[in-house]
């Protein structure tokens, strides 16, 4: 296993069809990896600094990263007292 392969599974929760992600690294340059989250208040700095870790690796790698705010969730769930614009801040 090369170590740009080694150093995306150090990070990733799930990859679908790994062998295909195998064949796409060594074939593309770039794969789009993803992160969702639900904001809820402060984010922790040890959450801040594991995530560009996590960022930084993908990265690195080849990645293009896309960030999922799920802010509408956040407002059924009633985080934030269920304001949208607070919602909103902390998650910017």
């Amino acid at each position: 296993m090369n170590s740009k392969l080694r150093n995306i599974l150090s990070t990733a929760d799930e990859i679908v069809k790994p062998s295909e992600f195998v064949k796409l690294i060594q074939n593309k340059e770039h794969f789009v990896c993803y992160d969702g989250f639900e904001p809820s208040g402060r984010m922790h700095i040890a959450q801040g600094l594991l995530k560009k870790n996590i960022v930084n690796k993908l990265t690195e790698a080849g990645g293009i990263f896309v960030f999922w705010i799920a802010d509408l969730f956040a407002v059924m769930n009633n985080k934030m007292g269920g304001d949208l614009d607070n919602i909103r801040l902390v998650g910017s």
